[in-house]
């Protein structure tokens, strides 16, 4: 899923042809993460 930089709408599938929002046209699209935090030890 991605996120449009310009109107925050959530993007389930992406077109082959070309990357762009299907609500406003913007063409930065961010990667939604998933909310877990990593654990690392600094041991």
């Amino acid at each position: 899923m991605y996120i449009c930089g310009k109107c925050k709408a959530t993007i389930k599938k992406l077109d082959e042809k070309y990357t762009r929002c299907p609500e406003c046209g913007y063409r930065i699209l961010f990667k939604q993460r998933p909310p877990i935090a990593k654990e690392v030890s600094t041991d």
